[in-house]
């Protein structure tokens, strides 16, 4: 029997399949690492759509810095240092979180996002989209949804973005303005985007809120709308990374014009198809953080689902130590039918509604066993079949039966075309 590991939260998992089963291993055309300075540098003085940032952080003495969560590496503690020791001696700098409506940072998550030595240089804040005493109101989109974003947006003389391109299962991509929208924006304002994921005109998702899309996606450009309505120069530092945090590529510049780049590149290193759909599909999410909870691994189901056969078997793997992601989620598993369920979601005051809506979409659509620290109870209510070991989980195939079956190593970062 053949063998193979798998990143399983900070450890790893290891599992054999059946000599009769026929084997594809599918990864992306990942690049060689680069030099991480020096790659940094070459970027941001030779930007996309914007001056050299040299030049461009002259013209300011507030700066916010606006850098991802715990959820969401960016190789912010490495970037922070060199801008800071190169550009930033004499400007008055704040650090800012994009939590989005994630939970709070403890101040060691804090400090290992932005260095120990960058925390103790600049004051790091969370944001908190329920605070509505530090939101301000930038105005309204063409949807009439109302821009509210963290205050410190108002006193800034101008905004650095930092953030690292990935796939993103509704607005296409994760990274660039995404550290904007949801990350420093007011609750309201984070329902409103995910709300436009739906069709307008009839029941189900729109065609193009998916991984992989930016052009006529409805959330990217309810997202950009907003973007516009932040009148304060910005500057996208988007980082590429591999799952041993190695660089692979730097995007800078504008926040709009440097980001289509990246996730262009991103598209053609990081998407692939099978040489065929397979009976079963191993997917890890890639281990922590992007395994942090079920929400973070739900990237993985949705990337996978190119893989496998309709009425397939697909294996998730992701620990999920802080849970679900979101003590609301698993409410919107209570109702009987999808038909039901899509009714409130479009209603809903939650946002995380959306991702129970997809996962329980492709539940119906295969077999899906999830490898995980979760509860049995929990993981049966969302659809899905609960396992503790992979063992298990294979065990529970037919094995007597020759299948195609493709192993995805990296789930989170590899976007299944078919």
């Amino acid at each position: 029997m053949s063998t193979y590991t798998l990143k399983y939260g900070k450890g790893s998992i290891s599992f054999a399949l059946p000599d009769n089963w026929v084997i594809h291993t599918l990864k992306p055309h990942e690049p060689e690492p680069l030099p991480f300075e020096e790659t940094l540098l070459r970027s941001i003085e030779h930007p996309t759509g914007e001056i050299p940032f040299s030049h461009w952080v002259r013209n300011f003495k507030n700066i916010l810095i606006i850098v991802p969560d715990i959820t969401r590496y960016a190789g912010t503690e490495r970037i922070l240092p060199v801008l800071f020791k190169r550009f930033l001696k004499d400007v008055n700098i704040k650090i800012l979180f994009a939590l989005g409506n994630h939970r709070k940072h403890t101040i060691e998550e804090q400090k290992s996002i932005v260095s120990e030595s960058i925390y103790e240089t600049a004051p790091c804040v969370d944001h908190d989209c329920f605070d509505n005493n530090n939101l301000t109101s930038f105005g309204f989109t063409s949807s009439g949804l109302e821009v509210l974003l963290n205050s410190s947006l108002v006193s800034a003389d101008a905004v650095i973005v930092i953030g690292s391109i990935n796939f993103h299962y509704l607005a296409g991509f994760g990274g660039g303005r995404k550290a904007l929208f949801p990350g420093v924006a007011g609750y309201k304002t984070i329902l409103g985007i995910h709300g436009k994921v739906f069709n307008k005109d009839k029941p189900g998702k729109h065609k193009y809120a998916r991984s992989g899309i930016l052009e006529g996606n409805p959330m990217h450009e309810e997202i950009m709308q907003g973007v516009g309505l932040i009148k304060k120069p910005m500057f996208l530092v988007n980082t590429v990374l591999d799952d041993k945090k190695n660089l692979l590529n730097v995007f800078s510049g504008h926040i709009n014009s440097a980001h289509v780049e990246g996730c262009r590149w991103f598209m053609e290193h990081f998407a692939c198809m099978p040489q065929e759909k397979a009976d079963v599909v191993i997917a890890g999410a890639g281990g922590f953080p992007k395994d942090i909870n079920f929400i973070q691994t739900h990237k993985t189901i949705e990337h996978a689902m190119g893989a496998v056969k309709d009425g397939g078997t697909l294996i998730v793997i992701g620990q999920c130590q802080d849970g679900l992601g979101n003590d609301d989620f698993l409410q919107w598993f209570e109702y009987e039918t999808i038909e039901e369920m899509e009714f409130h979601v479009r209603r809903a005051d939650k946002v995380y509604a959306q991702t129970a809506y997809a996962t329980r979409l492709k539940a119906q659509r295969c077999r899906i066993i999830l490898v995980s620290d979760l509860d049995n109870d929990a993981v049966t209510k969302m659809g899905l079949i609960p396992k503790n070991d992979i063992a298990d989980a294979i065990a529970s195939m037919d094995k007597d039966t020759g299948c195609v079956c493709n192993i995805i190593p990296d789930g989170s970062n590899t976007l299944v075309c078919f």
